[in-house]
């Protein structure tokens, strides 16, 4: 089976076989707020679900990622582990969360 990933600013987005049990729904279908513009990721035609730092989607038709500052991902039906985009600062000598 082949996977699905796209990269839509600062996350990762993987196809998964299953979503963990015990996740809970984030009724916003914001995924990600961005820290630096304030705009958000937003999913539309799904769930966003959370279980303690992990975020995951959830599709049963296909829908769309937005956002304000990147192009609109089209995902097709299924789920998807959400990831953080990190980056190395060498001149901290430490590693952080990208800002978008």
């Amino acid at each position: 089976m082949i996977k699905f990933m796209a990269r839509h600013g600062d996350l990762l987005i993987e196809s998964i076989d299953k979503i963990p049990e015990d996740t809970k729904v984030r009724k916003s279908g914001i995924i990600l707020d961005g820290e630096v513009t304030g705009h958000a990721h937003r999913l539309n035609g799904g769930l966003v679900l959370e279980k303690e730092d992990r975020v995951y989607l959830s599709l049963k038709s296909p829908g769309t990622v937005t956002h304000e500052e990147h192009h609109t991902i089209n995902l097709p039906a299924g789920d998807y582990a959400i990831t953080r985009q990190r980056e190395y600062d060498p001149y901290e000598k430490a590693v952080r969360n990208v800002a978008d």
